[in-house]
């Protein structure tokens, strides 16, 4: 399992810049997802999910803007957004006030994560190499909770770096 050297907090921030953000604490969990509606939404393979407590995230310069749109009669979708580029920063879930779904790809060390499981690997395009060793699920988890457990787990054995952190 990777993660960064250093602790939190992490810095991220949008396409040109405008919008910069910290996390400030660990994720809930991070995985891949490999359904179509992620794919149709991203426009690429999977889509890569952080759950992070939304106190965790503090925006550290700019202003980013609340998009809310309709994804069928009965589902909402919100997430923030750098108004300039449109950079999709976090997802806001309406049945989980006090979570945002992370998109991992916006953190300066985004490479330094690596997801814990891929989900919906049965809808994945066959090119797609997942790692050896991967948590693997064709569809989804069957309990609640599942892909938190395996991230806590798996990042138990972590021990940060508290030298590499300079303001440490």
């Amino acid at each position: 399992m990777r993660l960064p050297a250093t602790p939190p907090p992490w810095s991220g921030a949008c396409l040109c810049g405008q919008v910069q953000f910290e996390l400030t604490a660990l994720p809930i969990t991070f995985y891949a997802c490999h359904c179509t509606d992620c794919q149709r939404r991203t426009g690429g393979a999977m889509r890569l999910v952080m759950w992070v407590e939304l106190s965790a995230l503090r925006l550290t310069r700019g202003h980013a803007k609340l998009i809310t749109f309709q994804i069928s009669e009965h589902k909402q979708r919100r997430a923030m957004a750098c108004a300039e580029c449109d950079t999709r920063l976090w997802a806001l879930p309406t049945d989980r006030p006090s979570m945002a779904g992370l998109f991992p790809g916006t953190l300066h060390k985004a490479r330094e994560f690596e997801p814990v499981a891929h989900l919906w690997t049965r809808s994945a395009p066959s090119w797609v190499q997942i790692p050896p060793g991967a948590t693997i699920y064709e569809t989804q988890p069957s309990q609640l909770g599942e892909l938190a457990r395996l991230w806590q787990e798996a990042i138990q054995d972590h021990a940060f770096d508290i030298e590499a952190d300079p303001s440490a």
